[in-house]
C-alpha cells in the first residue's frame, strides 16, 4: 500500500489537490502539534476547575468554622463535679 493511500485512510487527506511531500509532512507535524496543544489545554482547564472547586470547599469549611456556637458552655467543671449551665 502506498504512502498516499495510508495518509488518505489514516489522516483523511484530500488527494485531489497536488501536494508536495514536504507539505504533506508539514500537515502531519502540525496535526501532531495541534493534538498536543489540545491535550495541554484540556489539562489546563481541568486544573483550573479543580482549583476553583478546592477554593469553594475551603470557603465552605471556613464558614462552617465561624458558625459553630462558642462561649456558651452547657457544662462547666467547678470543684469536684460538672455543673449544668
Amino acid at each position: 500500500m502506498g504512502i498516499k493511500r495510508k495518509l488518505v485512510r489514516h489522516y483523511s487527506v484530500d488527494l485531489s489537490e497536488s501536494v508536495s511531500a514536504s507539505s504533506w509532512a508539514q500537515k502531519l507535524v502540525s496535526g501532531h502539534a495541534n493534538k498536543r496543544l489540545a491535550r495541554l489545554l484540556i489539562a489546563w482547564k481541568l486544573e483550573q476547575q479543580q482549583q476553583e472547586n478546592s477554593a469553594a470547599l475551603k470557603s465552605q469549611w471556613r464558614m462552617f468554622h465561624h458558625q459553630i456556637e462558642r462561649g456558651n458552655p452547657r457544662r462547666t467543671f467547678t470543684g469536684m463535679a460538672f455543673i449544668e449551665g
